[in-house]
């Protein structure tokens, strides 16, 4: 089975992304617990009348939650607006060879083989070559193409390496 579709990469599916990936990680789940400690630490502080250290704390819980995603964000924004390649359509084929991605008459094949692992979001699908690096498809550009997409992964994928629901959108 063959599913052609264009997609239009656009700054706050990059932020879906870099996200997903930044909480997904150790590093993401340290962040988070940092916070809680810290706002866990202002409370503390506050009812022993420490006020200067229950405020210092809360600083730092607040910044812990509010850096990264600001920072990913704006790396985002960067990122989508400095690339040649996200300035115009990306038109992508899925097919029992692989996934093609063509663009201005230039195109790559990515074997099933080579996929390290595909995962579906609420927002993305996520095609990912490494632990690190991936494919992004926003969910809302392919709604049509979405059983048909993950139908064809489902054949070539090992269940490990598969991670995406039934019945497309979820919003």
């Amino acid at each position: 089975m063959k599913t052609e579709f264009d997609i239009q990469l656009h700054t706050i599916d990059m932020y879906r992304y870099n996200l997903y990936h930044a909480y997904t990680t150790a590093s993401g789940y340290l962040a988070l617990l940092a916070s809680v400690l810290a706002f866990a630490a202002a409370g503390k502080a506050w009812g022993q009348a420490d006020a200067s250290r229950a405020v210092m704390c809360a600083a730092l819980g607040i910044l812990l939650l509010v850096y990264t995603p600001v920072t990913l964000y704006l790396r985002s924004k960067q990122q989508v607006a400095g690339s040649p390649v996200f300035k115009n359509a990306l038109h992508y084929t899925i097919d029992d060879t692989g996934i093609t991605t063509s663009q201005g008459g230039m195109s790559s094949t990515l074997e099933w083989s080579q996929v390290y692992r595909i995962v579906a979001t609420k927002h993305n699908i996520l095609v990912c070559i490494n632990p690190r690096n991936a494919f992004i498809i926003p969910r809302a550009q392919v709604v049509q193409e979405y059983d048909a997409i993950r139908r064809t992964a489902r054949e070539h994928l090992e269940t490990y390496r598969f991670k995406m629901k039934e019945n497309g959108m979820r919003l």
